[in-house]
């Protein structure tokens, strides 16, 4: 009988069955599919790596810590994963203005942090990046320290490295039910009919974990949200170090994007905004015709020099939605033995460094300096989703 089975071979727990081996334990590790899962949110070719939080001094910190790490894991791996080429932020008006309340802490708070300011105005936007429409964005900031990771195959390679530690890996299991005796765990049954006994199981299976513990249901949901990838014409131009990853007036748009990615010759664009309500298994991808006529709208506005690229793929990103935008990783209050590591609202990838240890230390009864907000709490229909990133227009998940 495993110590710890973790259900679900994303960033949550992948790094939780890391870190649980190396910290002596027997474990053991189910997945519905392959790993990475074509539809789960890890399976990307890029998510971005930044301590641009807005006032969130937490999530500044943790991110900080985050990055030194990748770096370490790009050691650990042999193979770049984590690529270190900076944070383009624009903004239409002045960030010292009422409209950019994001931008505007993300500047004082890496100031405050240590880290020099690179500050940009229309003129030094033309010179130093002329893909960028420097009569639409005036004003911005270039930050050295963020990057990007290649997460699908960071979680590949998470799956190697868990399994040369002896972590057990069972592909095409979905847990479907918990065996629970007198309020204690015994053990995780399956859709295929196994029967997986243990000591502690640990929930990470990220936009299903509402659907397995549906308690959960009031306080998460499952969203869509648009990517897309472009084909531009001049690749040169649109790859780094003429162009960093970037965020366009996010706080008041949601648009953020990656450098021509040369194994898969396109632009990736992205939307962190309130998102679709999508179910994880029965739901289709498919994004509405909307998205991606505003999408044009914003590379015409943005990067005009790239409105005759192809469109080759679009895909909705699922996100496991908080109702405040914050993570969820705490032991179920009523069952012993049964634990939760999810919760990843669209910026839990770039924490990958840290999710496995905050998630061990509260499986082992400790405290992590990052884990008090993070524990089973009860969250109403009126609560704020906090993250300054995200473009929602009343801070709330829910309508």
């Amino acid at each position: 009988m495993d110590d710890f089975l973790i259900i679900g071979g994303g960033i949550f727990g992948m790094t939780t069955a890391i870190e649980l081996k190396n910290r002596g334990y027997k474990v053991s590790l189910i997945n519905p599919g392959s790993i990475p899962h074509p539809l789960a949110a890890s399976t990307d070719i890029t998510k971005l790596v930044r301590m641009e939080y807005g006032s969130d001094m937490e999530y500044f910190r943790m991110a900080e810590i985050s990055i030194e790490r990748w770096h370490e894991w790009n050691g650990l791996f042999g193979e770049e994963l984590y690529h270190e080429i900076g944070l383009l932020m624009l903004t239409r008006k002045k960030i010292d203005s009422e409209h950019n309340p994001y931008e505007l802490h993300c500047i004082e708070n890496l100031s405050k942090a240590g880290y020099a300011l690179n500050r940009l105005n229309a003129e030094i936007i033309k010179e130093q990046f002329p893909m960028v429409n420097s009569l639409e964005y005036t004003d911005g900031n270039f930050n050295p320290k963020a990057g990007y990771v290649e997460s699908g195959r960071v979680i590949e390679k998470l799956k190697e490295h868990a399994q040369s530690l002896g972590v057990a890996i069972y592909e095409g299991q979905t847990a479907q039910s918990f065996v629970v005796v007198n309020s204690r765990l015994n053990a995780v049954k399956t859709d295929e009919g196994s029967t997986f006994k243990c000591g502690h199981a640990i929930a990470a299976a990220g936009a299903h974990t509402p659907y397995l513990l549906p308690e959960l249901q009031p306080f998460m949901r499952s969203t869509g949200h648009s990517v897309f990838w472009l084909k531009p014409k001049d690749p040169k131009l649109f790859s780094p170090p003429h162009l960093p990853n970037f965020t366009a007036d996010t706080s008041n748009t949601g648009w953020y994007g990656f450098p021509y990615s040369s194994p898969h010759n396109v632009v990736k664009l992205g939307r962190h905004t309130i998102g679709y309500p999508v179910h994880p298994i029965h739901d289709k991808r498919e994004l509405p015709a909307s998205e991606i006529e505003d999408m044009w709208d914003f590379v015409n506005q943005t990067f005009p020099i790239l409105n005759n690229a192809e469109l080759v793929y679009t895909r909705q990103c699922l996100y496991t939605d908080t109702l405040d935008g914050h993570f969820w990783i705490d032991h179920h209050p009523e069952i012993r033995g049964l634990s939760v590591s999810t919760g990843g609202s669209g910026h839990g990838f770039k924490m990958g460094p840290v999710l496995g240890e905050m998630t061990a230390d509260m499986a082992e009864g400790k405290a992590h300096r990052f884990s008090k907000r993070y524990r089973w709490r009860d969250l109403k229909p009126s609560t704020k989703q906090v993250e300054e990133s995200r473009f929602i227009k009343n801070r709330k998940v829910r309508n």
